[in-house]
């Protein structure tokens, strides 16, 4: 496995064209969408002898006639490598499982999870399970393999047989704007707005039905003898479909626990929402079952938020000894809480350790260490 990119300076040599598929710039926000936004503004800054052309669907196109879903399809498996033909490309980057059937030119994917493949819930439809089945004959064809974390890696070895020297781990990155907001009065506003009237537990990263997010709620029930009236857990997102199988809903939940006065929902919010909603969170905490990078920890840990996060996947790996990492039940999540509501010292070394943790991740290491592999994958074909 390649994950040793990360002190070379990227240089190609004569002027590059590589393609970059920014489609999922024009979908809801997701982690794809703030990796595809970062690799367009950092890989040309950090290689010069790159000129970076960013493919998208024309959004007046016969690909909006398929519907989304057929629309992506065509889209990723073959939209997208008649644009690299026309461009002439000398590489194409499909940061998402995905690589076009026909394009000519070498094409590296960025796999960063193999959710669909690893719990049912995601593939139960026809749909998907032939988008997921001709993915899978597809990536195997990927000059280089991308991964977000050693995990993910072990997965895409495991589930496609790609063997390791084609797989290259570049971890990801916080936005720089995660850091500490000293001032109260910017985040209060956003409080105000939603309700927040106290300390908060905070998560947001999807509210689909590997975020185990039932498993917080009952946790955060189980402590709340322990805890002052005013403090509230509050969830950030929105589901993507009406999908009750991926996207089971909530509320059910809540009222069940009779927890309507201590929850806030925010539903879909604004990337300076979200970051406000971050820096005045007392905790951060997830209990996800499977994360191929787990973006959100690492925005907590930046803003100098204590963190708590399952013992699984790649939380591990990102999160290291700066949180506190603990099995994705009731019991642990909430003797977890219990201590980083209560215990200051605990909160602030959390705090501390975090903030150095979020440090050593960069969008711009992340594109120095990409801009390596399409070297290495231009160079290997001779190109």
């Amino acid at each position: 496995m390649q994950s040793d990119v990360s002190n070379r300076h990227p240089q190609i040599g004569p002027i590059r064209t590589i393609g970059l598929d920014t489609s999922f710039l024009d979908r809801p926000p997701s982690g794809i969408g703030a990796y595809v936004s970062a690799l367009s503004r950092w890989i040309p800054l950090v290689a010069p002898d790159v000129e970076l052309v960013e493919l998208r669907p024309d959004p007046s196109g016969w690909l909006n006639r398929l519907g989304e879903r057929g629309s992506r399809f065509a889209w990723e498996f073959g939209a997208a490598g008649a644009n690299a033909r026309r461009a002439k490309l000398d590489l194409l980057h499909m940061p998402m499982m995905a690589v076009p059937i026909a394009t000519r030119v070498p094409v590296i994917t960025t796999i960063h999870d193999v959710i669909p493949y690893v719990m049912p819930e995601y593939r139960s439809s026809r749909a998907q399970q032939i988008n997921l089945a001709v993915a899978r004959r597809m990536v195997r064809r990927a000059a280089a393999v991308i991964t977000p974390s050693m995990h993910a890696a072990g997965d895409v070895e495991a589930i496609f047989g790609i063997s390791r020297d084609r797989i290259w781990v570049t971890h990801e990155a916080a936005d720089e704007r995660y850091v500490p907001q000293p001032d109260r009065t910017i985040i209060q506003s956003v409080l105000d707005r939603f309700g927040i009237c106290g300390p908060y537990v905070f998560n947001i990263g999807g509210v689909d039905v590997r975020k185990n997010l039932p498993v917080l709620l009952r946790s955060f029930r189980e402590l709340l003898p322990d805890l002052p009236d005013s403090v509230q857990l509050v969830i950030g997102g929105a589901p993507h479909s009406a999908n009750p199988t991926v996207f089971p809903p909530l509320e059910p939940v809540i009222r069940e626990l009779g927890l309507e006065s201590r929850v806030v929902l925010t539903g879909r919010i604004s990337e300076d929402d979200k970051l406000a909603l971050m820096q005045g969170a007392a905790v951060y905490v997830t209990p996800s079952l499977y994360e191929g990078f787990g973006l959100s920890v690492l925005e907590a840990m930046g803003c100098g938020v204590p963190v708590i996060a399952a013992n699984r996947t790649s939380f591990p790996e990102i999160v290291g000894d700066a949180g506190l990492l603990v099995e994705p039940r009731i019991e642990p999540l909430a003797t977890a809480m219990r201590s980083a509501l209560t215990d200051a010292d605990l909160a602030r070394s959390l705090s501390a350790r975090g903030l150095a943790r979020a440090g050593e991740f960069s969008w711009r290491r992340t594109g120095e260490q990409t801009v390596a592999v399409y070297e290495h994958v231009l160079r290997e074909q001779g190109r």
